[in-house]
């Protein structure tokens, strides 16, 4: 499950890169402290980028439920950006809404997987009381 996650992770962090790499920004739109522009720009002291590209870095080092989340920013992410196409995603057939779907899938499935093992921690801790 943990690989599927970091796999289906790609679409929407290869999206932010593209996104970043359509900006004139000299600092691929992370802020830098020392820069002059950083500190004209209207975006104010710490650029909107830096906390997207945070939740699609270092996915070897987070733990399973931060990858989920993560991949759930991701489909909200891909939908607001592709949300111009006005198409059915239900049944539509392009990249992002085959992805969206499939990561949708994958959440439920991470979820799935989760609930037993909360739902047996909350009959334990009931249990004690």
């Amino acid at each position: 499950m943990r690989r599927q996650l970091i796999e289906a992770l790609t679409f929407p962090k290869l999206l932010v890169l593209k996104i970043i790499d359509q900006r004139d920004c000299p600092h691929d739109s992370l802020f830098e402290a020392t820069s002059e522009r950083c500190h004209q720009c209207d975006l104010g002291r710490e650029c909107h980028w830096v906390s997207c590209l945070n939740d699609f870095a270092d996915f070897e080092e987070k733990p399973t439920h931060m990858l989920n989340a993560s991949l759930r920013y991701g489909i909200r992410l891909v939908e607001s950006v592709h949300s111009e196409l006005r198409h059915d995603e239900t049944t539509c057939t392009c990249e992002p809404c085959t992805w969206v779907r499939d990561a949708q899938r994958l959440t439920e499935e991470y979820d799935a997987h989760l609930e037993p093992v909360l739902f047996g921690a909350t009959q334990q801790a009931q249990q004690e009381q």
